[in-house]
């Protein structure tokens, strides 16, 4: 039995990250928020928070996706891989094909309440075996008999995101 997965790898960021990268992104997503909120929000009644923009108008929910747009030129200079998370040997191991924002929170007068999250998703991995909280995975998915592996441990923020059993 042949098991493919897709892994995916999430980072909460917001006024307190300390990366620049990640700093960068704060900005540009919070002058994003606060752009895109004056869209969706009433003139009549405005309200500055992002959940309660959602509960008065819940096309306000493609703002997440809107604000994909302020990042896609940062995740671009990943080059299509995550460097802070290598594999068991110490080799960079993370490969990323796309990304996904969520916005968690935002206020548009207090950037203290900006929070975004980003997931990151790998392209399709054969999942092998589970050996000591470690995947055994090949890159191989098509192979039928001998495979080249890699195994990357166990992460608090990685997880299995797709699961296709052939």
């Amino acid at each position: 039995m042949k098991r493919k997965i897709r892994l995916a790898f999430r980072i909460v960021i917001d006024q307190k990250s300390e990366m620049i990268w990640d700093k960068y992104i704060f900005r540009d997503t919070y002058f994003e928020y606060k752009i895109q909120h004056q869209v969706f929000d009433s003139q009549e009644n405005p309200v500055k928070n992002y959940w309660e923009l959602m509960a008065k108008n819940p096309n306000a929910a493609q703002i997440s996706f809107l604000l994909s747009s302020a990042v896609s030129n940062y995740v671009l200079q990943l080059n299509g891989e995550i460097k802070s998370l290598p594999d068991v040997l110490g080799n960079t191991f993370f490969p990323i094909e796309n990304f996904k924002l969520d916005l968690v929170s935002s206020n548009t007068e207090d950037p203290s309440k900006h929070k975004i999250g980003l997931t990151f998703f790998t392209p399709e991995f054969l999942l092998i075996d589970i050996i000591d909280n470690k995947y055994l995975l090949s890159k191989d998915v098509e192979s039928e008999n001998s495979f080249e592996t890699f195994m990357f441990a166990f992460h608090p923020a990685v997880g299995i995101s797709h699961y296709t059993v052939l």
